[in-house]
């Protein structure tokens, strides 16, 4: 029985275990396969937020690239909004044919900007709505990055930023300022500090990196620990701490089976 269970998952080279392991010497093989499932266990969920869009420039998919790159060197799994489109599916695309980890979560209404299909790559789920795929990211991430977007990606590091204002989420917020481009956003929020509308607390709750090398150093660095040391509340109401445990509903599971 356990057997066709294992059976289900795919053949990923690097997050999921090969079905040629599973032969007639298969116990003579289990310490090799628990150490093979021990050593690409995830070491973090990472959401990524980003564009929908390219950019008008080559560097930002070229930027795409080296974050995929640094997930599989760092064997972090993606979360991201499940369009094969722009940055994100250019990140999410990449990662997978590495072998990465991948999960998306797309809202149905922005199924019409992908022609009504999901990527053919990774674990993708379709949920009703924006404010369902925030949700279900929070569940499946512990960090969130933010990289060049625009409305949507602005919208979701507000959300995510009052989520943890509220209690709700804990884990690390990062802004990825590639080549200054949410250095705007940076002065406007420093603005709202010096005038008094934004809590030099609230102002400190999240991290501006220049580099990737500062991601992976943010994200390595940075645990549960150091994030509840900022006051950024009081004790979460109870109505926040259920909010995430409440069940989604999730219309298709596509491509591939999630492995926790």
């Amino acid at each position: 029985m356990w057997l066709g269970w294992l059976g289900k998952f795919p053949s990923s080279p690097r997050s999921f275990l090969p079905l040629n392991c599973l032969s007639k010497n298969l116990f003579s093989r289990l310490p090799t396969i628990i150490m093979v499932v021990l050593s690409t266990k995830p070491t973090r969920s990472i959401c990524v937020l980003c564009g929908g869009n390219i950019g008008a420039e080559g560097k930002y998919a070229k930027l795409a690239d080296e974050l995929a790159m640094l997930f599989y060197k760092n064997n972090w799994r993606l979360v991201y909004g499940g369009s094969p489109r722009g940055i994100m599916g250019r990140i999410s695309r990449t990662l997978a044919e590495l072998g990465g980890d991948v999960i998306g979560i797309k809202p149905t209404p922005f199924l019409k900007y992908s022609n009504g299909k999901l990527p053919e790559w990774g674990y993708n789920e379709l949920v009703p709505d924006i404010h369902t795929q925030k949700a279900r990211m929070a569940e499946l991430s512990n960090g969130y990055l933010f990289l060049p977007g625009g409305f949507g990606t602005l919208e979701e590091f507000c959300a995510f930023r009052m989520w943890r204002k509220l209690g709700i989420i804990k884990a690390p917020l990062v802004i990825l300022n590639f080549e200054n481009y949410y250095e705007d956003l940076v002065k406007w929020i420093e603005l709202g500090a010096d005038e008094g509308f934004i809590s030099e607390n609230a102002a400190a709750a999240f991290s501006v990196v220049q580099s990737l090398d500062k991601v992976s150093e943010t994200f390595s660095t940075s645990s549960y620990a150091t994030d509840e040391q900022l006051d950024l509340s009081d004790m979460a109401p109870p109505c926040n701490k259920e909010y995430l445990g409440l069940p989604l509903p999730i219309s298709r599971l596509a491509t591939k089976n999630l492995r926790d």
